[in-house]
């Protein structure tokens, strides 16, 4: 617009330089007003033309500002969404190592029912060797004693036992104990009964031999023959227990190695739903390895034995779901 103006003064001298300076007073008088009054339009024009590139620098410059503004908010905006996708990652990252770290700690292998032999005082009252079965036998006896240590076979499982119990509860599996004193009333087909409630994974029963052969020494283990009419078809399981017991049990120890004993006399057995085997650990007639069954530190190797015979037989079976 103030191009326009500008045309328009030029114009207007053009004609005054045409019309000559000796005009009339009036004419010159009115050409010098058409001047004046093109010069404030011109001026007008180019107030309004500088307003308008004013406004609108100050419109870029504020709309810039705002893109600046947005581009800040945008960036911390960015910034903080990365900063909680961050602290979200390393909250999964922790929670993921929490369940790691548990699940690793709380390893589950399986549920082990453990039957110290014998009891205090034997009960001589009669049961049943096996379901409906005709023939019985004592429900328990009070079981053999050492013949240097004078300790009784009862107290000795009972020992073994707990510390049995310990050992297999670091390892990860869950145990349950048909007694944890001796002064306990329970027969073989109860403490049968127990691990069949329990649906254990396998049930190790801890038993001390004698023998009228002082000389006699070593270790067994004992299960049910295929053919029992009890509980036969657990007969390879049970058959692997004792495999497994007796083996790493004599390994750990030094320990003679019998046997094992396949047999249907012995209702704590009969009465089984689950793998079960009995351990003889030793000779208690025997004074050298009746004084060796009651050395601490011997002790130790024998229920790391048996822990060990237990993991054998678990490690290629699937602990079942309690």
């Amino acid at each position: 617009m103030w191009k326009k103006a500008a045309v328009i003064v030029m114009c207007l001298a053009f004609l005054l330089s045409m019309t000559g300076c000796g005009g009339s007073g009036k004419e010159s008088k009115e050409q010098n007003t058409a001047v004046r009054e093109a010069d404030t339009q011109n001026t007008a024009v180019v107030n309004a033309d500088a307003a308008h590139t004013g406004a609108a620098a100050a419109a870029t410059t504020r709309s810039q500002a705002a893109e600046n503004a947005d581009a800040a908010g945008t960036d911390e905006a960015a910034g903080t969404s990365a900063s909680k996708n961050t602290q979200a990652g390393s909250t999964r990252e922790k929670a993921a190592m929490g369940v790691t770290g548990a699940q690793t700690a709380a390893q589950y292998r399986g549920l082990i029912v453990i039957d110290p032999g014998h009891q205090q005082y034997g009960n001589s009252e009669q049961e049943p060797v096996g379901p409906g079965a005709s023939e019985t036998k004592a429900k328990v006896s009070g079981g053999t004693s050492g013949t240097a240590s004078g300790v009784p076979e009862y107290q000795l499982t009972l020992d073994i036992g707990l510390q049995l119990r310990d050992e297999l509860e670091a390892r990860g599996y869950q145990v349950i104990m048909t007694r944890d004193t001796n002064e306990v009333d329970i027969s073989n087909s109860e403490r049968a009964a127990v691990a069949n409630e329990a649906d254990a994974d396998a049930f190790i029963r801890i038993h001390a031999n004698g023998s009228g052969n002082s000389g006699a020494t070593g270790a067994m283990t004992i299960c049910q023959t295929p053919g029992n009419v009890y509980n036969g078809d657990l007969y390879e399981e049970s058959r692997a227990l004792a495999d497994s017991v007796l083996n790493a049990y004599t390994e750990k120890t030094g320990i003679d190695y019998e046997y094992v004993w396949e047999t249907d006399t012995m209702s704590g057995i009969n009465w089984c739903r689950v793998p079960v085997t009995i351990l003889e650990m030793g000779y208690m007639t025997n004074s050298e390895e009746d004084l060796q069954m009651q050395d601490s530190g011997f002790q130790e190797k024998m229920t790391d034995g048996i822990a060990d015979g237990i993991d054998a037989f678990m490690a290629d079976r699937t602990p079942k779901e309690h």
